[in-house]
């Protein structure tokens, strides 16, 4: 039988835009730190991905030339590039503050935009935590709406929070909902 991880759908190729349909990876370096890729092209692109979902988060020209070494820095994830021809340093690394607004805005992936949010504890996320949380309330997820809060940072651990836990009614031999929000 199958051991480990079911095998999924690879995920689609990064989005090319127009003027490199010729375009290739030459150096893909992973930030350990965010749990992201950073894949650099000969064309100067560099894309940005989740690794958890393989989603393409980001992707910018940051150079005219080829860049032929790459290297990352662990202590704050930012990936290191030198340039063909002219030497050329160039460094990119996660802007924390402005991915999640990219990421509801731009790319309009509110799923995607709350994991890494949680994940990563970035700004930007707390209308999309408040309007998830009331989705699993309302469906009756409760213990799904007490993970939501715990990754939520601060956006949900509040005394309204803990006051819509106690308005559900405790499910027969269940203990009282809002002891979901305490355990988690």
């Amino acid at each position: 039988g199958w051991r480990g991880a079911r095998p999924r759908p690879p995920p689609p190729p990064p989005p090319a835009p127009a003027d490199a349909a010729a375009d290739f990876p030459v150096s893909l370096v992973i930030d350990k730190k965010n749990d992201l890729a950073f894949l650099l092209s000969k064309m100067g692109y560099v894309y940005m991905f989740d690794i958890h979902t393989g989603k393409t988060m980001y992707r910018a020209k940051v150079t005219q030339e080829t860049v032929f070494v790459t290297c990352g820095q662990e202590s704050t994830g930012a990936v290191f590039g030198i340039t063909v021809r002219t030497g050329k340093v160039i460094r990119v690394q996660l802007n924390g503050q402005a991915l999640i607004p990219y990421i509801t805005s731009t790319l309009r992936d509110n799923d995607l935009a709350i994991k890494v949010a949680g994940r990563l504890g970035l700004p930007g996320a707390e209308n999309l935590y408040a309007a998830e949380f009331e989705r699993l309330i309302g469906s009756g997820q409760v213990v799904e709406a007490a993970k939501l809060v715990a990754v939520s940072g601060t956006a949900l651990r509040t005394p309204a929070t803990i006051a819509r836990f106690q308005q559900i009614p405790a499910q027969p031999g269940s203990p009282q909902p809002v002891f979901q929000y305490f355990s988690t």
